[in-house]
């Protein structure tokens, strides 16, 4: 992978942050809004980029929250401390995925950015695990401190 765009991020207190390298910006990458309940809650925007990566740090493991639902394929990831949720991450026996919330990048697009309502009510198991890992950022670190 090539990285040419570098979004950094986190939660608002500071314990989740990220590196999020990817390779096109955010108007060729695209933003969905899905519309499940938890990510109209959140008002969640999301992007992800198959060619990207992405390297998660979190300071203080305990105030991690990893939250699941549906069909329990993905740990939503929270601030236990601020409450911000930072993204979504698929962890399957051959690595990581995660897709992002473009709300918690220190430089956040505009909110009338374009945006695309996505369902995903329909998708089977294998679906969903498939389409995630086609289509999310691959995860190259995940490193909690002491």
């Amino acid at each position: 992978m090539t990285a040419s765009h570098r979004f950094e991020g986190g939660c608002h207190c500071g314990n989740l942050t990220y590196v999020f390298e990817a390779s096109a910006d955010l108007p060729k990458l695209g933003r969905r809004a899905c519309q499940c309940r938890f990510c109209r809650m959140h008002g969640a925007r999301n992007t992800s980029d198959p060619k990207g990566a992405m390297c998660l740090t979190v300071r203080d493991p305990a105030r991690l929250m990893r939250y699941r639902f549906g069909l329990k394929t993905a740990d939503f990831l929270i601030c236990g401390r601020c409450g911000v949720y930072i993204g979504a991450m698929l962890s399957d026996g051959d690595g990581d995925w995660m897709t992002v919330n473009v709300n918690s990048f220190e430089d956040p697009p505009p909110m009338d950015f374009p945006i695309v309502h996505a369902v995903y009510d329909e998708e089977s198991l294998a679906a969903r695990i498939a389409r995630r890992k086609a289509k999310w950022t691959p995860v190259i670190e995940f490193k909690e401190l002491p």
